[in-house]
């Protein structure tokens, strides 16, 4: 699997049969997005400041209801008031979505957020085969293996890739966040089980 993890890096793909999807069931539309990441430094500084306000937002969204949001879009306007918060540098000068991951079905979002209640996209699956679950669901069970630094968010407009953490912090990785805790734990463990 290793070796199928660094070619998918390598290669770039052009697009992922990914969604924007509400419920857990729905087949959702294909992602059109390519994968072509910025290496521009400035850009990534303006990303990361916007994972901090995003951050604040689920923060302030927890304290009020015990849970992380279904959705980012689900933050506006009570938590998120602006969401242009929501949109990426490299979207703003592409026009660019992420490639992969579930698109967010009520706001326009440069982010990938890894909490939603839909199933794993079959383009995930491709790489960490295992059991059906929602992607909270995975996401959860992942934190068993990597705590507090599973993404709760996640931009893939950049190379290295940025993430959010469940614990807060924003920090960089391959396509493949996992790649940075194999040592911890063999890469099958952060499939779906």
């Amino acid at each position: 699997m290793l070796g199928y993890l660094v070619w998918a890096q390598e290669s770039k793909p052009k697009a992922g049969p990914e969604s924007a999807g509400g419920a857990v069931g729905g087949s959702p539309p294909a992602n059109p997005n390519p994968y072509e990441p910025s290496k521009d430094k400035d850009e990534s500084v303006a990303c990361r400041k916007n994972l901090q306000k995003i951050n604040a937002a689920i923060q302030a969204y927890r304290k009020d209801h015990q849970d992380v949001p279904n959705w980012l879009s689900d933050l506006v306007p009570k938590y998120l008031a602006d969401t242009n918060v929501l949109i990426c540098p490299v979207t703003k000068r592409t026009g660019h979505q992420s490639p992969f991951g579930v698109l967010d079905p009520k706001v326009l979002s440069s982010y990938l957020y890894e909490f939603t209640t839909t199933p794993i996209p079959e383009i995930v699956k491709g790489t960490f085969p295992g059991s059906d679950m929602t992607m909270r669901d995975w996401k959860r069970q992942q934190m068993k293996l990597a705590g507090q630094q599973v993404p709760l968010v996640r931009c893939l407009l950049h190379e290295p890739a940025l993430n959010l953490s469940i614990g807060g912090k924003v920090y960089e990785s391959p396509v493949y966040w996992e790649l940075n805790f194999t040592n911890e734990a063999g890469l099958s463990a952060f499939s779906p089980h």
